[in-house]
């Protein structure tokens, strides 16, 4: 159920996002026609009122004007641009009109031009004709008038009605909220169908993780598209299956070979049992990270390609650790027994500690853990890498299940002659003094309630006795400070 609420977000924020930026889009196209639009309007009709009088001058040099042949064409151009257009001789006598009554429109344009003098505004003034902003007091109105004289020596008047254009503006914001509201529901829409698209392989890769942390390993991921980084995860995540399918079935077969020898050997029952807690434990912790690389993916905690890689990285190499840990375990359970030799290589131990720690910082992240280093230069060691794995993997993970509300960890390395000495210390309750040496027995537990908690099966410490004594080291833990020092020393 959480889960699908996690989802839920994803894809409610994806469309928010999408239908946000739709509207803040088609405001700002409606804020442009409030505040901008009239002032672009005015200037485009003065400029069709300057293209009139020029070719209306034109006519009158070639004498074209007063033809009755040019009367059709002069009521065309009124026509084609909403003006009203006046001709007039200096006597007052109307030459051409595109009004119908010629005397009333010569009247009003004159008493518009002359008789309102306080609401007369310039716009464009030169030699032949001056374009005014005028209100006819008569029927308050607004208009834009040109008075000028043509180059035979007429008389000219253009007028156009300011309310025809705030009438087409207001149509045409009253179109853009009718579009507006439906570019919404159809980016409403369209969001929904990206969203849930988008979502669908998280959703299928999530569910993946949560089987396999339940030991379920037959589960496939179907890849859609190999370029994806998604996909991508799904191929590992594929590949992961199949090594840790292949782990389990040796596993299995491990187990049968053991059953086989139950009424023989008493011995190896005992071995098959314990062996059996010792997968248990150790292959909890890196499922789990498995599980938070995956879950971060999916809530978008890595945004960038760089980050999308490494958690795609962590999760394949985890997936290796794990086959290989079952294998390990097999040789750990032998080599109780003196059936295993240790393959000793030299390693920088130093870097092994730092990415141990670095591959665990989910874990330590989700209990808001601080952790704190000290640590000198690279120390180089000849030793069983794997092994000091196991033992500083065991170390780094009771630090994170035991620490108390103080959340504090330390990784201290010290560097002697012929040897390094690894330490870490988790802030919380002491050890009693009686139940140090208990404590790396096996199936021991202090705290039983508080190791069901976290699902440990008692067996973490007696690995790592095991590990240390093989590779001829030293191990040991003490109290301090309100806490726990757990330390092993390996020889160079």
């Amino acid at each position: 159920m959480k889960q699908n609420k996690r989802f839920i977000g994803v894809r409610r924020q994806l469309v928010l996002r999408i239908t946000g930026l739709v509207l803040v889009i088609l405001a700002m196209f409606w804020l442009f026609n409030t505040l901008f639009m009239s002032y672009f309007y005015r200037e485009e009709k003065v400029e069709a009122m300057e293209k009139v009088f020029e070719e209306l001058d034109y006519a009158s040099i070639t004498g074209q004007l007063y033809e009755s042949s040019f009367e059709s064409k002069f009521e065309q151009i009124s026509l084609n641009n909403n003006l009203d257009i006046v001709v007039m001789s200096y006597d007052g006598s109307v030459l051409l009109s595109s009004g119908k009554e010629k005397r009333n429109t010569v009247r009003r344009l004159l008493d518009a031009v002359l008789s309102n003098t306080d609401g007369t505004k310039s716009i464009v003034h030169t030699s032949m004709y001056d374009i005014t902003y005028n209100k006819d007091l008569f029927v308050n109105e607004e208009y834009l008038i040109l008075t000028g004289t043509l180059s035979d020596g007429k008389l000219i008047m253009i007028r156009y009605a300011i309310e025809n254009m705030k009438f087409s503006l207001d149509v045409i914001n009253k179109t853009t909220i009718v579009v507006a509201l439906i570019a919404f529901l159809l980016a409403l829409l369209l969001s929904e169908i990206l969203a849930r698209r988008i979502t669908k392989p998280i959703v299928e890769l999530t569910n993946i993780s949560k089987r396999m942390s339940e030991l379920d390993f037959y589960a496939k991921y179907k890849v859609r598209n190999t370029s994806s980084e998604i996909d991508i995860l799904g191929e590992h995540m594929n590949t992961m299956s199949s090594s840790l399918e292949n782990a389990l079935e040796k596993l299995q077969e491990a187990n049968e070979e053991l059953k086989k020898d139950i009424e023989i050997k008493e011995k190896n029952e005992k071995m098959r049992k314990e062996f059996l807690s010792n997968v248990s434990h150790e292959l909890k912790t890196p499922i789990a990270l498995i599980q938070g690389y995956a879950e971060g993916l999916n809530e978008g905690m890595a945004d960038d390609p760089e980050s999308r890689e490494y958690y795609c990285e962590v999760i394949v190499d985890e997936s290796k650790k794990m086959n290989k840990l079952v294998q390990q375990l097999m040789s750990l359970n032998e080599l109780e027994y003196g059936q295993i030799s240790v393959n000793k290589t030299n390693f920088n131990i130093t870097e092994l500690v730092r990415s141990l720690v670095g591959s665990s910082m989910i874990l330590i992240e989700q209990n808001n853990i601080k952790v704190e280093y000290e640590i000198g230069d690279d120390v180089y060691v000849n030793s069983d890498e794997y092994m000091v794995e196991i033992v500083f993997s065991n170390f780094l993970s009771n630090a994170i299940h035991y620490t108390d509300e103080k959340k504090r960890i330390k990784i201290s390395q010290l560097e002697r002659v012929d040897s390094v000495r690894i330490s870490v210390y988790n802030s919380g309750n002491s050890i009693p003094e009686d139940e140090m040496d208990r404590i790396w027995d096996k199936f021991y537990k202090i705290d039983k309630a508080r190791t069901r908690e976290y699902g440990g099966s008692g067996v973490g410490l007696s690995i790592v006795k095991a590990a240390i004594d093989a590779l001829d080291g030293k191990y040991g833990v003490y109290n301090k400070d309100n806490g726990v020092v757990f330390w092993f020393e390996i020889y160079k």
